[in-house]
């Protein structure tokens, strides 16, 4: 049943009315918005009566002078019948504020402007950003001062209480720089736009293998990468599988840590590369973050290796499953798209 035209329009006025973000409805009088009417939030947010505004063109109200171009292209698209999407700087009776300004047309030579004010949201974003970046450097720091004096202890000192502090000391610092690098990177995959390529996993594995090798003297690693295999990804897919080697064979209490990596089409748009080892296996916990969507102080595991991962593995439309084999051991597998064909 179609309801009745007078009830829809006064469901319409109530809605224009309620709605916290400034709407108004105007008309295209030569090209140029020429306001018909306004809400609420309107007079809340510009300073101006909405029924004073009422045949006022809305550029010269509220488009400062330098933005009056911009405004023109806006309104031409709306003449052409398009929508409009972008975040604009506004005049308001505070001073210039940044909006999400949506234009919709409605009609021919009718439109709608919804202005939503984001001015404190990007203020917060960048005070917050601000002091991420520094409390990251001084993390940073201050941490090389720690390692340098615990190793300057440990070589120094003959007492044996005294060498087991510091290097309990070092330790802890060096996981401590591991977490801050690992969140640096995080940030960094999270307020990016990933840009795919082709990437070829053979000399990729060999590039990082023969880079963890000399750090983990006492592990065996080995792979097992067809030629010519590749995967829709970027340059982040080396910090992915650092990542994977690293916590397979840190965390490993084997006599003879082993630790294998494995590429191979499941299917025609599904490639598989997986890392095993043949440690203690990675905590129920530490599991739990690859299906969680939120990290809590009271669940981020042993470090943001895995959750870093599994950002990056995210970005390029692909999986990460975690399997336990009764024999011991864990296998991380990542399910990644292959290139796209030309």
């Amino acid at each position: 049943m179609q309801p009745e035209p007078r009830h829809s329009e006064g469901c319409f006025r109530h809605l224009f009315q309620e709605l916290e973000d400034a709407v108004v409805k105007f008309e295209l009088v030569e090209s140029d918005p020429v306001i018909i009417d306004a809400n609420d939030a309107f007079d809340d947010v510009f300073g101006h009566n909405g029924e004073t505004v009422i045949g006022e063109p809305l550029n010269e109200l509220i488009v400062p002078a330098a933005k009056r171009e911009e405004a023109a292209q806006f309104d031409q698209q709306t003449e052409e019948g398009q929508s409009n999407a972008a975040i604009v700087e506004r005049m308001t009776d505070e001073g210039e504020r940044k909006f999400v300004y949506r234009g919709v047309p409605y009609k021919q030579n009718y439109g709608f402007a919804i202005y939503s004010d984001i001015t404190d949201d990007l203020q917060r974003e960048r005070h917050l950003d601000v002091l991420h970046r520094v409390l990251r450097h001084n993390l940073r720091n201050d941490l090389n001062v720690v390692l340098g004096m615990a190793t300057k202890i440990i070589e120094t000192t003959d007492e044996d209480e005294t060498r087991a502090a510091a290097t309990k000391i070092k330790q802890t610092a060096s996981e401590l720089s591991q977490l801050s690098d690992e969140a640096n990177t995080i940030a960094k995959v999270l307020g990016e736009q990933a840009t795919m390529r082709p990437v070829e996993l053979d000399p990729l594995v060999d590039e990082v293998v023969a880079d963890i090798e000399p750090r983990f003297e006492a592990a065996a690693i080995s792979a097992d990468v067809p030629a010519g295999t590749a995967v829709s990804a970027n340059d982040k897919l080396q910090i992915v599988l650092r990542s994977l080697l690293d916590n397979a064979i840190r965390h490993n209490d084997s006599s003879e840590p082993r630790t294998t990596v494995t590429a191979n089409h499941l299917d025609p748009s599904t490639v598989e590369l997986a890392v095993a080892d043949n440690g203690p296996g990675i905590p129920a916990d530490e599991q739990r973050i690859i299906t969680d969507d939120e990290i809590t102080p009271l669940n981020h595991g042993s470090g943001l290796g895995l959750w870093l991962v599994k950002c990056i593995v995210d970005t390029y439309g692909g999986s990460l499953d975690i399997e336990t084999p009764q024999s011991g051991g864990t296998v991380v597998r990542l399910r990644l798209n292959p290139p796209a064909s030309n």
